[in-house]
């Protein structure tokens, strides 16, 4: 199991895939940090002068690219996560089956321990493809903005206290950023793991890699339509989003596990689908 899970997580770290995925979202938060920080080293530059007493400097803590969704980069790439986390490696599953890969790895090991290891190493490799950028683009807000704690009386910062652990930013701004990138990690990489179960259903690579960008898309569109904002993936990765909590971070998590998972799984061990 270990050496097999050490080989898979190997696979995907190391694919050429995981890479585009890592340039592409590279380039979205450059995209970002030059138009976002150009204007907040300017207004910092003027500050106090010609400023309202309302205003406050432009930080680091607000001006990452997950610190809201008012911008256009920060948009594109709340939207296309589901891309990025599945880029790297969740289309190699399929290409195992179809290139008779699997046949050859489960001669040397039980198919249980492969199933398990190719679904933990889509989630890190998921996971890891999309919260790598976010800490990019915190780093060279660091390196321009002052670390500051936010001013809740600010307008701009767009956090408010009705906002999910909107009191933990204003007290440690940091604990709060790396508690959305953990949720967004987990998330990335369980919408990453559903192509796995989808694999068995397909015969073409394509559909593992799109299929999880409608469940993504789809679920978040679905509780929305129902008025239930709070079970929406998409606000609940979104820092300025009111809707959701501690609760349906832990109950769509849930969700996401089993559905990506056990069909994934034990289809895999009790039927003659590899």
């Amino acid at each position: 199991m270990v050496n097999t899970l050490k080989n898979e997580i190997k696979r995907s770290f190391y694919s050429k895939s995981f890479l585009i995925s890592i340039i592409i979202s590279g380039a979205l938060v450059l995209w970002y940090s030059f138009e976002r920080l150009s204007y907040c080293i300017e207004f910092n530059n003027t500050f106090p002068h010609d400023k309202t007493p309302g205003d406050f400097f432009e930080i680091s803590y607000t001006n990452w690219i997950g610190s809201h969704n008012m911008i256009l980069q920060q948009n594109i790439f709340y939207l296309i996560i589901p891309f990025l986390a599945t880029l790297p490696f969740a289309g190699s599953f399929f290409a195992d089956i179809h290139h008779g890969y699997i046949k050859g790895i489960c001669t040397r090991t039980k198919k249980s321990h492969y199933l398990l290891s190719k679904y933990i190493s889509v989630f890190l490799s998921g996971g890891t493809a999309v919260v790598i950028p976010m800490l990019l683009s915190l780093l060279i807000s660091s390196a321009f903005l002052p670390a500051m704690i936010p001013e809740s009386s600010y307008a701009y910062t767009n956090i408010f206290s009705s906002n999910k652990w909107a009191d933990l930013l204003f007290a440690h701004p940091l604990l709060y950023i790396f508690l959305y990138t953990a949720v967004v990690f987990v998330f990335s990489g369980l919408t990453a793991c559903m192509s796995l179960a989808i694999t068995y259903f397909s015969y073409k690579s394509f559909l593992a890699l799109i299929f999880p960008f409608f469940v993504y898309i789809f679920v978040s569109l679905f509780v929305e339509l129902v008025n239930l904002e709070s079970f929406s993936v998409r606000n609940l990765l979104t820092t300025t989003d009111e809707h959701g909590t501690t609760l349906s971070v832990i109950i769509m998590a849930v969700l996401f596990f089993v559905f990506s998972f056990f069909p994934y799984y034990f289809m895999g061990v009790k039927k003659d689908v590899l």
